[in-house]
C-alpha cells in the first residue's frame, strides 16, 4: 500500500511513497542528555527549525537508530493519557489501548 507525499505549498501530492519502506516513529525518544544539549545549541546558533528531538540530532549529523517499540510507550499529553497509563500501569495495558482506540474513532 502507498501514501502520498505532498507539496507543502501547492497541496498537489509530488509522488506516492510505498507504506512498506516508512516507519513510525514515536515519543518520547532516547537520546544521550549531553548529545541533546549540544543539539539544542546547535538548533540555536544556526536558526534551525527541528520537530522533535531526533531532527535535532539529524541537525548534528549524528546517527540515528531506529528500534521496535510499543504501543504502550506513552507521551503523556493529554488526560486520556494519563488514564490509559494509570490502566497499563494496573495490568489493563491491551484492553485500555483497544478501548482508547475505538473511543477515538467515535
Amino acid at each position: 500500500s502507498y501514501d502520498p507525499q505532498v507539496d507543502q505549498d501547492s497541496l498537489m501530492v509530488e509522488r506516492t511513497l510505498e507504506r512498506a519502506t516508512l516507519w513510525e516513529v514515536q515519543t518520547p525518544q532516547v537520546v544521550r542528555p549531553e548529545l541533546l544539549r549540544r543539539g539544542f545549541e546547535h538548533v540555536r546558533e544556526n536558526g534551525l527549525e527541528v520537530t522533535d528531538d531526533v531532527s535535532i540530532i539529524e541537525a548534528l549529523g549524528e546517527p540515528v537508530k531506529v528500534t521496535k517499540g510499543s504501543y504502550e510507550n506513552l507521551k503523556l499529553t493529554t488526560p486520556e493519557d494519563i488514564l490509559i497509563a494509570e490502566k497499563i500501569l494496573a495490568g489493563e495495558g491491551a484492553d485500555a489501548m483497544a478501548k482508547a482506540k475505538a473511543g477515538a474513532a467515535n
